[in-house]
């Protein structure tokens, strides 16, 4: 877990066991602070926003797979 700009991220791995196993390599990063990146959004003094998006590796687009979301 590394926290940098109110960013945290995560890396872990997603596996499916049975007769043809997989595994995919995935970053989660959690968005954590005041203000969005881009200055649109401001939660208010004392408050946060908090936003959460995952990415698997290796993938088209990035995308997990439908049997990694289970």
């Amino acid at each position: 877990m590394d926290l940098f700009d109110g960013h945290l991220e995560y890396d872990g791995y997603v596996i499916e066991t049975g007769p043809r196993p997989r595994q995919v390599k995935f970053t989660v990063v959690v968005q954590y602070t005041r203000n969005s990146t881009d200055g649109r959004y401001d939660a208010g003094r004392g408050q946060k926003i908090g936003v959460i998006t995952a990415y698997c590796h290796n993938q088209p687009g990035d995308k997990c797979p439908a049997w990694a979301k289970m």
